[in-house]
């Protein structure tokens, strides 16, 4: 496989320093997931583990929240439904997750990790784990507690943001609906 090498990363920084904060942080942040990414790739890769990032971020989700479906999974990821699953298909097939019928959605199925897949995530683990140690070396204990305090609540500014211009949940869309029709009250003179 053919590596493309980056380009010079002094311009790119000296440009960034340049900018806003909200035009640096979210360039910076993806610049960071691009990196974490190709490192753990290529960390799973040098062990010889037939696993992606994508694979490995699908088990820890899924270990976390057992019985997600794929479209959730998919959001979670930012990746298509389609992306998604064909990862669970491909993961399903080599045994690492199982499928099962969800419990409230007769189209749509829960996903659970299986005992090879939790073997596999475990020594995925190990490799990420390093990758994230030697990431993360670069700063004091203190600024590592105060980045992950930072992030978190990124998280939930941008949650705050998104939450109210999401849909209802289809019940409670029901629910409406059935109030809206209702016939008024005749008035009584």
């Amino acid at each position: 496989m053919r590596r493309v090498s980056r380009p010079s990363s002094r311009s790119l920084e000296t440009h960034l320093q340049s900018l806003p904060p909200e035009e640096a942080i979210p360039y910076l942040l993806k610049g960071l997931h691009h990196s974490l990414r190709a490192a753990v790739d290529e960390g799973l890769r040098s062990e010889r583990i037939e696993m992606s990032f994508a694979h490995l971020a699908t088990l820890y989700t899924v270990d976390a929240e057992p019985g997600l479906a794929g479209a959730e999974l998919a959001r979670r990821s930012s990746v298509t439904a389609q992306t998604m699953n064909t990862i669970l298909h491909r993961m399903e097939r080599d045994g690492q997750l199982e499928r099962r019928p969800h419990p409230s959605s007769p189209r749509a199925d829960s996903w659970y990790v299986t005992a090879r897949g939790n073997k596999q995530m475990d020594q995925a683990k190990v490799v990420g784990k390093a990758i994230w140690r030697k990431m993360l070396a670069a700063l004091k204990e203190r600024e590592v507690e105060q980045l992950q305090n930072l992030l978190h609540r990124c998280i939930r500014g941008l949650d705050a943001q998104v939450e109210p211009l999401r849909p209802a949940k289809p019940a409670a869309a029901r629910q409406m609906k059935a109030k809206s029709k209702k016939k008024p009250a005749r008035r009584v003179s």
